[in-house]
């Protein structure tokens, strides 16, 4: 990233950090381990333990304590199973890109559950 030359000053690069700040992360599954939609997501093709995303603890635990039965993320899921049960992979990524927007998410990179956090 390049920052602008705002005050006269020469512009400098900024590489990309590739590591988490410090503080407290949690893996986060972007498709959820719920059994039900576990099963549904498999059955689509969707590797859910392929999917996760290390994110701050207190949001993560805001999104899945808020309501029932895991949450505000879980219900977001069951309500797109609902209503699209045919759901191509396509589609479930691309529903999954809307939920990390709407949910505000940030965090590190998606990568499989088994990894090394932050690599």
């Amino acid at each position: 990233m390049v920052f602008p030359n705002w005050n006269g000053a020469p512009e400098r690069l900024v590489p990309p950090s590739r590591q988490l700040t410090p503080g407290r992360w949690e893996r986060h599954h972007i498709f959820p381990q719920e059994q039900e939609l576990k099963e549904w997501f498999e059955g689509q093709g969707v590797r859910i333990h392929h999917y996760t995303m290390p994110i701050p603890r207190d949001l993560h635990h805001r999104i899945h304590k808020v309501g029932p039965r895991g949450g505000q993320w879980n219900q977001a899921w069951r309500d797109f199973r609902r209503d699209e049960p045919n759901a191509s992979p396509e589609q479930i990524f691309k529903h999954a890109g809307e939920l990390i927007y709407r949910f505000q998410l940030m965090g590190g990179p998606i990568q499989p559950y088994y990894s090394r956090p932050g690599a």
